[in-house]
């Protein structure tokens, strides 16, 4: 059974993300690692950092971890309004029914409501993954390539 949408995710509470070896320099994580207008994540209160890993990303052998408290500032644009970053809980999503622990960092205009269908300018995109990646923390390394 699926579970309700909480109205917010508390800001302190952990959310986990896999990544491959590929993804990480050192204590860094490339933007590489994150998709977005919208990223997923698995929240801490409904599950255990290891339920990230899935068959559909075979090569992740590492998870990193970030706080909504911990998102980043908005991204200024030349003109319009900054893009800023929000967490948001995303239960059970059709590219993954079972998961009732899913959610999503998502980027918006500021002072507008989130759209799938909103278009964001690649130079928004590069400049908004960047600032992602460098608040994610390393919380199990990656396991380094085989083969």
């Amino acid at each position: 059974m699926s579970r309700l949408q909480d109205a917010e995710i508390p800001s302190g509470e952990s959310l986990y993300r896999s990544v491959s070896d590929e993804e990480v320099n050192g204590d860094d994580i490339l933007p590489t690692a994150v998709d977005l207008p919208r990223c997923s994540f698995n929240r801490s209160a409904y599950s255990r950092p290891e339920s990230v890993f899935t068959s559909r990303r075979p090569g992740d052998t590492g998870i990193v971890e970030i706080q909504p408290q911990r998102l980043p500032p908005p991204v200024p644009r030349a003109s319009g309004d900054p893009y800023e970053f929000l967490a948001v809980d995303h239960p059970n999503p059709p590219e993954d029914p079972e998961n009732d622990a899913h959610c999503e960092v998502r980027i918006k205009p500021s002072g507008h409501d989130f759209s799938k269908n909103h278009k964001v300018g690649k130079e928004i995109l590069a400049k908004a993954k960047d600032a992602l990646a460098r608040r994610l923390r390393i919380y199990m390394r990656p396991r380094g390539k085989t083969g």
